[in-house]
């Protein structure tokens, strides 16, 4: 139903200016909206760049910020999970968004994948009812292997790892058992987390480029999680990764 709906009607409905347009879109898998809101801010400040962070008037729009530098608009969304970024991500598709990229945190599911290493998929595949709804022959979706390798490149340097391989995603953190890592691991994926499935198929059905890139907070197959001791004592590690992966999508965003 809702998806015979033009651009122009649902630009009548929401307010915005018949000539509104989004440039790209930047998705940030978290929880926590203010503290990602002031990293961004700090990677735009140390990219030296000038810009404008607006909030947008409608209220179904509210996880959403207009992140304006120079001529570009790109959608800053926070999500948790795919149900919020499908929405939003279907509304800048229909925008004229261009590029649209996820970054994030991830579950490692390899031997050998320390905290902090980064994950750019080949694929995610998800049984979320967001990548059923937008691409019923496959449950598996992909990147754009060119805005991947792009991004890879702004990514890489001497002291980063970076993993390339599929994903799995799943939206129920705590309902993942033992088992299901054991068999996502020897099925051969390289992590697992919560929105790229869902990035992928809304992107790729509207035929716009789009990629990922997560770092590494835990290795569950090594039973290295989020209640571990050693977690906690790794948070300079994770800020560090957030603001690098940050600024590098703002770069690909901008080319």
């Amino acid at each position: 139903m809702y998806r015979s709906f033009t651009a122009d009607q649902y630009k009548k409905h929401m307010s915005l200016p018949d000539d509104y347009r989004v440039d790209g879109v930047l998705c940030y898998g978290t929880l926590y909206e203010d503290r990602m809101i002031v990293e961004l801010q700090e990677c735009l400040e140390e990219l030296g760049l000038e810009y404008e962070l607006n909030f947008l008037a409608n209220p179904f729009l509210r996880f959403t910020r207009e992140l304006k530098i120079g001529d570009r608009v790109i959608w800053f969304m926070i999500g948790y999970g795919g149900a919020w970024i499908s929405e939003y991500l279907h509304l800048a598709c229909l925008f004229g968004s261009q590029k649209n990229i996820l970054v994030g945190s991830c579950g490692g599911l390899k031997p050998g994948m320390n905290p902090g290493d980064f994950i750019i998929p080949v694929s995610s595949f998800g049984e979320e009812s967001s990548v059923r709804i937008y691409n019923r022959d496959s449950l598996m979706q992909y990147a754009d292997s060119r805005l991947s390798e792009s991004l890879k490149t702004r990514l890489a340097d001497d002291q980063t790892k970076i993993w390339q391989g599929p994903l799995v995603t799943c939206q129920a953190m705590l309902g993942e058992t033992e088992e299901d890592v054991k068999k996502w691991s020897a099925d051969g994926y390289h992590a697992v987390e919560m929105e790229s499935s869902t990035v992928f198929a809304v992107s790729n059905h509207f035929g716009i480029p789009s990629t990922a890139c997560m770092y590494v907070a835990d290795n569950l197959i090594e039973q290295h999680t989020a209640l571990g001791d050693d977690f906690a004592s790794e948070s300079h590690i994770r800020e560090q990764k957030r603001h690098q992966q940050l600024k590098a999508v703002i770069q690909e965003l901008l080319a």
